[in-house]
């Protein structure tokens, strides 16, 4: 998918337009003009006759509001047109005024004095000679266009080869995408939002080194921009089908390459890549990144090291760095509280990797929405998301909050009764998460696969063993 920045009516599209006699094209506008656009300068020039008066003004008039200079070549055909005199001396106004639009002449099969007996002001004006060629004509042009060392020229380049269309550097839209290339990691302490990256945001290349080093970084806040922002549109989350998730990243620009340069965060924001067969294009990489941090962990083992022990179901150091637990066949024998805590929510201090609530969550793994889990996977996120407890919901319906009070009433190995307060509480919880995530579900349907699976009962379970833990 080709991406591209919107831009609003009156913003400039192109680099340059090409004023020209129409007798021109054939011995040498037209080769200018490909030649230009070999280099991903954007050129008007094909929108437009030099044939008749006020459809030339009107199209130039166009051409000006949408371009940031002009060429004018200059040709015996050219000065033979009625309305040249009149655009010319428009155009030199422009530029006396300081207006962006800057007038570049191109003498074609002409001489000096021709030039001269048609414009004194022409011909002491520097011009370029099609006589020297296309390529030395090209190049002059471009001295014009791109400013030596310019960080904007280089991103636009490097977009343009990745299959992005941006704007022309004058657009406000690099206005933005410089801004956002300021902005830090999303992982860490809390910090304003408008100063972060949010989910499926990846570290940007560093500025310090020179213009091109600069124009790299502007060029991937550029693709970042994009595809976090579809990110959201299309709530790409730990809840959507590996893939559509796989197919999400092959058609945002630059992200797939992002996603093998940090596995890590792939895996933070795409945590269902992880189960095996799933990965596609990144199987081999998360395999060989599993594996590395499994070497680690049995070593921590071999050596009885206490890093993690108080994670994990045997009291020893995990088998994995948590991140990798799900490509593990014994889920690097954390808790399933962890497993579910790393696939909804990610690292402690990471970046967010899911825009819903734990209800939500919970929700979905009752939910036929979550049958293309395979089952072990599904049982250990239930199991541990019903242990985590976070799912607890607040509301503003009458019986919000009974089923919580009654489950906190309940003592040590004392046993859950249902009420119609709290079953209310549950259904009306259940039916704004449907609505949220879209599923094809009843709330009552939800709350029979929440009672069926003893949601309630696991979480006080869970509750008592952790508090005989404190004591001791």
């Amino acid at each position: 998918m080709t991406t591209t920045p919107s831009a609003t009516p009156t913003a400039p599209l192109f680099d340059v337009f090409i004023c020209h006699a129409s007798e021109d094209k054939e011995s040498f506008v037209r080769t200018l003009a490909d030649a230009l656009a070999r280099q991903n300068v954007e050129v008007w020039y094909d929108e437009f006759s030099l044939e008749l008066g006020d459809s030339i003004r009107r199209s130039i008039d166009k051409g000006l509001s949408r371009s940031r200079f002009a060429i004018v070549v200059l040709s015996r055909s050219f000065f033979r047109k009625n309305w040249t005199q009149y655009e010319l001396d428009g155009l030199t106004e422009l530029e006396m005024r300081g207006h962006d639009k800057v007038l570049l002449p191109i003498w074609h099969d002409l001489t000096h004095s021709e030039v001269l007996a048609y414009s004194p002001a022409l011909a002491n004006r520097k011009a370029v000679m099609s006589a020297d060629g296309v390529d030395a004509v090209v190049s002059a042009v471009l001295r014009v266009l791109r400013p030596q060392g310019s960080p904007l020229i280089h991103a636009r380049d490097l977009l343009l080869e990745r299959g992005v269309t941006p704007p022309v550097i004058t657009d406000a839209y690099w206005l933005e995408v410089t801004e956002a290339s300021n902005r830090i990691g999303s992982s860490g302490a809390v910090v304003p939002d408008e100063a972060v990256w949010g989910r499926w945001s990846f570290p940007l290349p560093e500025k310090e080194g020179g213009p091109e080093n600069w124009g790299e970084r502007l060029a991937w806040t550029a693709m970042q921009l994009a595809w976090t922002k579809d990110a959201d549109i299309l709530r790409i989350t730990p809840l959507t089908p590996p893939r559509e998730v796989l197919e999400f990243v092959e058609s945002q620009p630059g992200l797939a390459e992002a996603c093998e340069f940090f596995p890590g965060l792939l895996v933070e924001y795409a945590p269902q890549l992880l189960i095996p067969g799933m990965g596609g294009r990144f199987e081999a990489l998360l395999s060989e990144e599993y594996l590395e941090s499994a070497q680690a962990g049995a070593k921590r083992r071999q050596e009885n090291s206490p890093f993690g022990s108080a994670l994990t179901t045997d009291h020893k150091s995990p088998l994995c760095d948590e991140e990798w637990a799900l490509r593990d066949p014994d889920f690097g024998r954390y808790e399933a509280s962890m497993i579910a805590n790393a696939y909804f929510a990610g690292g402690i201090f990471g970046p967010p990797v899911s825009p819903y609530e734990h209800t939500d969550h919970l929700v979905w793994l009752l939910s036929r929405g979550s049958a293309w889990l395979p089952e072990r996977i599904h049982d250990v996120l239930l199991t541990g998301m019903a242990e985590w407890g976070v799912w607890h919901w607040q509301g503003d319906w009458k019986s919000a909050g009974t089923l919580r009070r009654r489950m906190d009433a309940v003592r040590r190995g004392g046993h859950f009764r249902w009420t119609s307060e709290s079953t209310d509480d549950a259904v009306q919880a259940f039916g704004r998460s449907i609505d949220v995530l879209g599923l094809p579900e009843k709330p009552e349907e939800i709350l029979g696969e929440f009672t069926r699976n003893d949601v309630v009962g696991v979480w006080l379970r869970d509750r008592d063993t952790s508090t005989r833990r404190r004591r001791r």
